[in-house]
Parts: C-alpha cells; sequence; structure tokens
C-alpha cells in the first residue's frame, strides 16, 4: 500500500493518508460519537447544510465529480478541498454506500423541548419510527407545509444525522429544529406547558378534516404504520384525528399519513 503522498497532502491516494482514518471512523456511531462531528453526502445536502449554519471543515471529491464553484464560494471560511484516488475511495466506504462527493462537518448542537417555546406553528412528533427514509420524507413534507419543528421520540440525538437520513431528507434536515425526548418526557413538558398534543390514531372518531380550522399550534404525533403510537401517548392526547380510507387498505404508511394530515393544517402553518 502506498504511503501518504509527500507532493500533494491535499491528495488521499491510500487507506494511510492522515485523513483516511477519521474517515472511516465517521462512518460509524461510535466515530461519530467520539469525533463529534459527521459526513454529509453529496453536493446538494451540503449546500442545504451550509445554508442551515452548519460548519463544514473539510470537502472531498472522486474522479470525475468536481466540486462546483458555487459550492467552493458557500463553504465555511478554512474550510479545506481534498481528492480522493478513486481506488482509495471504494476502500474508504466499504460495504457503505459510495459517495463521489461528501463533506465532514460539525456535529450540530442537539435541540431539546425547550426549543418548543420559540415555535409558533405546528411540530411533528415521531414516536419510535426509525426508518431512515421514512423520516428524510417527513422532514422534507414539513417543511415544504410550513411545520414548525419536528420532534423524535426515543431516539439517540446521535442518530438524527445518519447518513441514510441525511440522504433521505435531500439536506433539509439541517432546515428544521429537531428535537429529541423520550415519550415520558414530552408528555411530562406538554403536562407542564399546556401543550395540545393530538395524536393520529385509526380508531380516532374525528377525521384529519376537522382539525383543519384549530386555531392553535399542535403537537401532532404519529407511530409507525406496525405499531402506531404507545398507549402512554394516546392516553395523554388531548385530541385524536383519523384519515378515512377505503376499508380494504389496514393502514397508510407514516410518511403517506404525516402528509396527508400536514396538508389540512397548511392554511395555519403558513
Amino acid at each position: 500500500m502506498n504511503e501518504p503522498s509527500a507532493n500533494n497532502p491535499f491528495l488521499v491516494d491510500s487507506l494511510n493518508h492522515p485523513l483516511a482514518g477519521p474517515i472511516r471512523k465517521l462512518l460509524t456511531r461510535e466515530g461519530r460519537r467520539e469525533l463529534n462531528q459527521i459526513v454529509i453526502d453529496d453536493e446538494e445536502n451540503i449546500l442545504q447544510a451550509l445554508e442551515a449554519g452548519v460548519e463544514i471543515e473539510s470537502v472531498y471529491f472522486s474522479g470525475e465529480d468536481k466540486i462546483s464553484d458555487a459550492l467552493r464560494q458557500k463553504l465555511t471560511a478554512g474550510a479545506t478541498i481534498h481528492e480522493v484516488a478513486k481506488r482509495t475511495t471504494k476502500k474508504l466506504f466499504e460495504n457503505d454506500k459510495i459517495s463521489r462527493i461528501f463533506a465532514i462537518a460539525e456535529t450540530p448542537e442537539p435541540v431539546g423541548l425547550e426549543k418548543l417555546q420559540t415555535i409558533a406553528k405546528d411540530v411533528v412528533v415521531l414516536e419510535d419510527v426509525s426508518i431512515s427514509g421514512n423520516i428524510g420524507n417527513i422532514v422534507r413534507t414539513s417543511l415544504a407545509l410550513g411545520v414548525g419543528g419536528m420532534i423524535l421520540l426515543n431516539m439517540d440525538p446521535l442518530d438524527i444525522y445518519d447518513r441514510r437520513l441525511i440522504r433521505a431528507s435531500r439536506g433539509y434536515l439541517f432546515s428544521l429544529p429537531v428535537m429529541t425526548a423520550t415519550t415520558s418526557q414530552l408528555i411530562e413538558y406538554c403536562k407542564q406547558n399546556k401543550q395540545t398534543l393530538l395524536v393520529a390514531s385509526a380508531d380516532a372518531k374525528r377525521t384529519v378534516d376537522e382539525i383543519a380550522s384549530i386555531p392553535e399550534r399542535l403537537l401532532i404525533v404519529f407511530g409507525s404504520e406496525k405499531d402506531g403510537c404507545s398507549p402512554e401517548i394516546e392516553n395523554a392526547a388531548d385530541l385524536k384525528a383519523r384519515i378515512p380510507i377505503d376499508p380494504r387498505v389496514e393502514s397508510l404508511n407514516v410518511s403517506a399519513a404525516a402528509g396527508i394530515t400536514l396538508f389540512t393544517r397548511r392554511d395555519f402553518n403558513r
């Protein structure tokens, strides 16, 4: 294996290069926790992160993929740009999805439930929703329909900025306040601060059309398609609403359910 190139320290041409180790480490949860950094794939997502004020430390490109002038101009002051040899890129990512353009960034500061005090619009709450594709789709839908933030219940804050979730959200994850808490913490917060908790439930008497005109901010809770919301949060709910569907269909994907529900609240959130 070749030693790092003395002629071009900005070229990562082997796994022996000083920058290769940290990149490989950041592909693991333990590495992200240890280094307090994250990997952001693809230029579109990097630009979204920069727009949201994320501090980019370095950017990497490989092969024919080049960094655009637009990204170069918007990079955080002092950020470095490196080329990665194509063969080294494959070795870096091994069994992970290979990225030809990626950045290393400082992990954004975690956001707690106190952030709700500054949000006037509805907030989406996802309880035990773990599939990155679903969460990412709901992030994009929430931003598109004017929602003020999102709470992920029972998720490690470390996992908010997983590569897969960032990609699934098209980088919009950085543009929406995303809080984490346990189910019990949210229930307690709602009791102490008189928050209106609405749970999406297939058994509700009220339909989502009926919540459109409620003139106050709602915390709208969705559970997983398989299990729905927990009994604890169902019992704590001030309101419940369902989406009327053909009885031949057992349930909707959580991202579809969220999109339909949030669309009914578009006038309030805009």
